[in-house]
Formats: C-alpha cells, structure tokens, sequence
C-alpha cells in the first residue's frame, strides 16, 4: 500500500523555490455547493524567506472566519493575486470539474505579469502556456496554495452573503451556498433561483423533469390536526428526508445523527418562518426512528402518548 502522505505542520515554500521566476499557487472555492459560483485564486508571494505576516497561515478550511479575513487583507497587500471565477451557467454547461479549471485558468490569466510557473491544489491541474503541477494536499503544504485558498474562500463567502440580502430563505448568510439543511429545506419551500445549480442534486430530480412537484407542498401554520394516516417522505440528501402530511403540510424531517435516524419536528409561524421543535407533531420532536421510511415515521407519529 502506498505511504500516507506526510504534511509539515504548516506550509512551507519548499515547492516554489523549486522553481525559477514568478510562482503562484491556486486555489478553488466552491466545488460542492448547491448555489453560486465556483471562485478561483492564484497568489504570487514575494521571493526570499517566508513573510511574518503569514506566519500561522493554512488551508482555509482550518481558519475560523476571522482569521481568513486577517489573511486575506495580508496577502492582497504583500502579494500579487489573480482571481477567476466561472459561472452557475458554466457549471451547468460544463459540469463542475471543467468550471472549476476554468476559473483557475483565469485567474492565472488575471496575475499581471503572468507567472512562470503554477503550483495547483489537488489532483489536476489547468492547461496554461506555462508549467502547471497538481500538488495533493496543497493547500496544507504549499503557502502560495493555502493564500490562494484563504482569498477564494473569503471573496466566494462574501460574494454569496451579498447575495443572500436578495434571495433570503435559504440561509446564504451562513451556509454561502453549502448543502445545509436549512438550503435543502429552503428549496423546497421556495424553489431554486437563477443562482442555483441545475445539474446537481437534488436540483436536477426534485425540480427536473418528472421530480415530485414540490408547488404542491405546504409550508405555512397547520388549521387543526395533521393527517397522518398518509404521510410522504421525500429524500433531499442520504441523511435528510422532508416529512408531509395527508394534505402535503410540512410536519418535519428525519435525519441521521450520531448514528441514529430521528425524527425533528417544524412548526411555521408569523410569515410562515419554520420553527423547529413545533408544529402538530412536536411531541414526537427528537425521537429515534428505525429507518426514515414513511412505515416507520407514521408508526411514531401516530403511536399512542402517555
């Protein structure tokens, strides 16, 4: 079996002064999401020893918010940067690899003058008129790659929180796009926006050609009791299925944690905000289920309460 690979404990820029000239490294943010674009990055640190502004800088992903903030303002002032982004359209038409080394490219094309060389996180890399290594774990072993990765993350993230002030209930603010609970139920609730991606799941089965038409689901304030002798459990991800009534009212959801299938219930209130924990069948809010199928969640909601 081949060796696991080793990480230093914080990036270093053994890998750039492999090369002669200008290096950058690059970086993605937004490979995964349900909505936005995917956000590129290539930095161009200065030659010599490694800048004390850096010290402590790594993969974006270990950096709380504020700490990606503080680095970024760090490498735009020290360093040269690039940034490319390719659009919902594109990732769409191209699917989310291609999109993705289209948005390296361009922001490799961006760095003015252009680099000599490339050092790319992950296992792939872009075709550009210079050298272009993948290097796996970048991000943790390269410091232009992790600086690249602190810039895409910190414009993708507020990119997606301007957006969230236009496309409120699906909780860009927080989650910038990411599968959360609270997007895979906004959506249900109110459909995609020009900002989503078609091409993934559960865009492309729920609101594809022969999905479930979510239009005639309720997400308002149950008038009386919910009819639970029919019940739809719909899957929005492996460990997240949508629970309604007879009537199409939203009741709850059933989600896998910590190793057991629960289900949680929602209640709408006001202007028809979710409320969890409430609803026609809050006594049952948190209780373990078997499995999440409709059998075994209408068991439990209509099981006799001491």
């Amino acid at each position: 079996m081949p060796s696991r690979l080793s990480l230093p404990k914080w990036p270093t820029l053994n890998l750039e002064r492999e090369f002669e000239g200008r290096v950058c490294g690059v970086d993605e943010a937004g490979y995964a999401p349900l909505a936005g674009p995917v956000v590129a990055a290539a930095v161009v640190l200065p030659r010599g020893p490694k800048p004390r502004q850096l010290r402590g800088l790594t993969d974006s992903k270990l950096l709380p918010r504020e700490a990606r903030e503080r680095y970024y303002e760090r490498i735009c002032r020290i360093a040269d940067v690039g940034v490319g982004l390719a659009s919902v359209a594109e990732i769409d038409r191209l699917n989310i690899f291609h999109a993705d080394m289209l948005a390296m490219t361009r922001a490799m094309e961006n760095l003015s003058p252009p680099p000599d060389a490339a050092l790319v996180d992950g296992r792939a890399a872009p075709s550009a008129p210079w050298e272009c290594r993948a290097v796996v774990k970048g991000d943790r072993r390269c410091l232009s790659i992790a600086a690249a990765s602190v810039v895409a993350k910190v414009v993708r993230d507020r990119l997606m929180r301007g957006l969230a002030a236009h496309c409120p209930g699906y909780g860009w603010d927080t989650n910038v796009g990411y599968g959360t609970d609270a997007h895979y139920l906004g959506l249900l609730r109110l459909g995609p926006t020009e900002h989503h991606r078609r091409s993934f799941a559960p865009l492309n089965t729920i609101f594809g050609p022969g999905g479930v038409r979510p239009e005639r689901f309720r997400f308002t304030p149950g008038s009386g009791g919910a009819d639970l002798a029919r019940l739809e459990v719909l899957a929005l991800r492996h460990d997240l299925h949508a629970v309604f009534d007879g009537s199409g009212l939203h009741v709850g959801q059933v989600k896998h944690v910590r190793g057991r299938w629960r289900f949680q219930s929602v209640g709408y209130v006001g202007d028809d905000q979710p409320l969890s924990g409430a609803g026609p069948c809050a006594a049952c809010h948190n209780q373990a289920l078997d499995d999440p199928g409709a059998a075994s969640v209408r068991r439990l909601l209509t099981a006799p309460r001491v």
